[in-house]
């Protein structure tokens, strides 16, 4: 049986860093990373739109937490420890710098993710890190009398190590084996998602976005106000991906069917102030029809129009012509229309799952099993989960960094 003195489960950015940071602290030590595909650091690939959002500007622990859903306090100390600036201060000493764009996004300047997973993968074989793909985690046994954990491998070939960083992310094999393996863990379920609608006279607005627009579902507390993008299939865009992920468990128990609210102009101030703005429209431009000019600069025509309609006027009604009926039907539409969602987007693959390990089985100042010394986790595979804007990376890079100084701690 092969012997490693760490075996880090999932080759993705969180099983990387945690084997590069742990081998930085024990440099003598033989580290296997174990990836059940045939490539590692597939999910580095595919971030950012291809350009990898590495993390946010946002370098107060207290601040950062709130941009996740589940495990915000558990990632309290993670942060202070190893937070955004450490991340590009990280990566710039090997020689990839980065950017931040307008609404605080940090991304190489190559604008290239391939540029993250080089140095990753150049420091694994500098550092002389073994790495197996095609080697997913069957099972998982401890050895009480060698002390050791006993993974068995796709190829059933099996692997041990007295210490252990499961970093396998939202794999639902993985989650099975920790599960077999008597470990607590919250069903997985996606986040991060964009909504479809049964609305035609929205889906046929595709390709419109507002920059500035306010999503909530009545009866909840859930809302989110950021830029949104009209697609034929429902809603999507920065203010809805973000949505679901706090929504996420609600929709899922809804099967995915629930009433949204939408607000197009939540910088128009209060409903009452939008409404002031609509009379005062009215009676300067009275002789105007509807179709012709909108009270509200920020919305789209083709968007205007199809709240017209669904306020009950006809576009070729004038401004002057309008009731306080009629304008307030107009204002509601524009500040609170319903629409209902119906599902996930079936073509938006979700790379972010909300669930996984159970943070209370856990020593949360560096994700060590309570009950198993020497076992650790790190990444998505724990019930942490972030909204996009490089959030759920800086999840990976943080809690690899405390998890890996811990292991390195039990290295005898």
């Amino acid at each position: 049986m092969n012997k490693f003195d760490l075996i880090v489960v999932g080759g993705g950015p969180a099983g990387f860093f945690g084997a590069l940071r742990f081998t930085e602290l024990c440099p003598q030590a033989s580290v296997l990373i174990l990836e059940k595909s045939d490539a590692v650091l597939q999910k580095v690939l595919v971030t950012g739109g291809g350009r990898c959002n590495i993390t946010h500007n946002c370098n107060d622990p207290k601040e950062l937490i709130k941009f996740y859903p589940r495990g915000d306090k558990a990632l309290l100390n993670a942060f202070y420890q190893f937070g955004p600036e450490d991340v590009i201060q990280w990566f710039g000493e090997r020689g990839l710098k980065f950017y931040c764009d307008d609404i605080g996004c940090y991304f190489p300047i190559t604008d290239n993710a391939q540029s993250v997973v080089d140095i990753l993968t150049q420091e694994s074989v500098s550092l002389g890190i073994h790495i197996w793909t095609e080697a997913g985690m069957e099972s998982l046994h401890y050895n009480k009398e060698t002390q050791c954990f006993n993974i068995k491998i796709a190829n059933e070939d099996m692997i041990q190590s007295p210490l252990l960083l499961i970093a396998t992310g939202g794999n639902r094999q993985g989650l099975k084996a920790l599960r077999n393996f008597g470990l607590d863990i919250i069903p997985p379920i996606p986040s991060l998602f964009a909504f479809q609608l049964q609305d035609p006279q929205i889906t046929q607005l595709a390709g419109i976005t507002v920059p500035n627009v306010t999503l909530s579902l009545p009866g909840s507390s859930f809302r989110q106000t950021g830029p949104i993008l009209i697609t034929h299939r429902g809603l999507s865009g920065p203010v809805v991906i973000n949505l679901s992920a706090w929504v996420a468990r609600l929709l899922h128990e809804s099967a995915y069917k629930y009433p949204l609210l939408i607000d197009w102009l939540p910088g128009s101030g209060s409903e009452a102030a939008s409404l002031e703005i609509l009379i005062a429209y009215k009676q300067k431009n009275g002789s105007q029809p509807l179709e012709k000019l909108s009270a509200f600069v920020e919305l789209p025509v083709r968007l205007w129009k199809t709240l017209v309609g669904r306020a009950g006027l006809e576009i070729v009604t004038h401004w002057g012509d309008l009731t306080k009926a009629q304008l307030a039907s107009l204002n509601q539409q524009a500040r609170s229309g319903e629409s209902q969602i119906t599902g996930r987007d079936p073509y938006k693959q979700e790379y972010v799952t909300c669930g996984g390990v159970d943070l209370k089985q856990l020593d949360q100042r560096w994700f060590e099993s309570k009950r198993y010394r020497g076992l650790c986790f790190a990444g998505e595979v724990l019930d942490v989960d972030g909204l996009t804007g490089g959030y759920n990376l800086q999840n990976c890079w943080s809690t690899a960094w405390v998890a890996a100084g811990r292991l390195a701690e039990r290295m005898d």
